[in-house]
């Protein structure tokens, strides 16, 4: 309906969006040289920020940027598991074997680690999404995984994702050790009312729109309704899109955003 009525060339706001044609907002582009920075000096990193703020995306984006003749990138979304399955989701990830003894799966993935890195020249680039979903006895392993040579080189690079209550968490004195190991922690901001007027346009743009559909005091209204989080900003105007399609509205007003904001 959307498509049809706007005349859009596909539908607005999809998740397959291309890595390359994402929104920059200021705090996505600090995130990005943040990234640059890790992947020199390598370490333990912290990204947080409120669900739907664009961290999987940011995740992503990295990811597929990675040189495979230089970066070993290993994505690890399910993080509510055991101690041990832990240990054999990084192990397969890694050696593409599982075993069922801690002691082994830990010496297995040391060793490829070092393999990649003086090997294959690769430097490993572990990911933990939705990290704040970690078991405490997970947490606990972290520092004892990045533990090399006796604590003296950082041959990878290990990102934990999560949301914002994340922080919470490490900062609690029995994560002391984990704690103390980041080497940088980025916390990822929701866009402000300039930011939210250009995502919309840009993403209204990728979907084929060639004319201004919302009008600013509409906008306005979708910054104040969603904080300025990107996901709710895109769920917000498709609703109004879609309320706008049936009845047959060209322009889009504050009053169809408030409408359409009940519903949600």
């Amino acid at each position: 309906m959307i498509q049809a009525f706007f005349g859009f060339k596909k539908y607005p706001f999809a998740k397959d969006i291309d890595s390359k044609k994402i929104f920059s907002s200021q705090s996505m582009k600090e995130l990005f040289a943040r990234f640059e920075y890790m992947k020199q000096t390598r370490g333990l990193m912290l990204l947080t920020g409120q669900p739907g703020a664009g961290k999987t995306l940011a995740i992503r984006t990295f990811i597929e940027d990675l040189n495979p003749n230089l970066y070993y990138p290993v994505y690890i979304p399910l993080s509510t598991v055991s101690h041990m399955e832990f240990y054999r989701q990084l192990c397969v990830r890694l050696t593409g074997e599982a075993f069922f003894r801690k002691s082994v799966c830990f010496d297995k993935i040391q060793r490829a680690i070092i393999e990649l890195v003086n090997d294959q020249k690769k430097v490993p680039v572990v990911v933990i999404d939705e990290a704040q979903m970690l078991k405490a006895e997970n947490l606990f392993e972290i520092p004892i995984i990045l533990n090399f040579q006796i604590d003296s080189v950082d041959p990878l690079l290990f990102i934990m994702v999560g949301q914002t209550y994340l922080r919470d968490i490490i900062a609690r004195p029995v994560h002391k050790s984990l704690n103390q190991r980041f080497s940088l922690k980025y916390a990822l901001q929701s866009l402000d009312k300039q930011e939210t007027k250009d995502y919309i346009t840009h993403q209204l743009a990728l979907a084929g729109c060639r004319k201004p559909i919302l009008s600013d005091a509409a906008i306005e209204t979708i910054f104040l309704n969603t904080s300025g989080n990107p996901r709710d900003i895109g769920n917000l105007t498709l609703k109004v899109l879609t309320l706008a399609a049936k009845e047959k509205l060209q322009t889009i007003t504050e009053e169809e955003i408030y409408r359409a904001s009940k519903e949600l």
